[in-house]
């Protein structure tokens, strides 16, 4: 069994352009210098939970707007 790539963000579906989840000879991946709110992981639906990673757009929109944030995708 080939195990599902991680590309698409729990909370949005867009591709999260992490590379970890592409291939990890890639090198440092974006995420490695971000830094995330505890609160948004209470976003990610659980059977996501250390699967799939949040993309970019909507960490920054989640820093943007806080508690007005909401998950594009259920």
């Amino acid at each position: 069994m080939t195990p599902q790539l991680n590309e698409h963000c729990p909370l949005c579906g867009k591709k999260n352009n992490c590379c970890y989840g592409k291939d990890k000879s890639l090198g440092i991946c974006w995420c490695n210098q971000e830094t995330f709110p505890s609160e948004i992981f209470e976003l990610v639906p659980e059977k996501d939970i250390r699967v799939k990673c949040i993309c970019k757009e909507c960490l920054d929109r989640f820093k943007d707007g806080g508690s007005n944030f909401q998950r594009i995708t259920e």
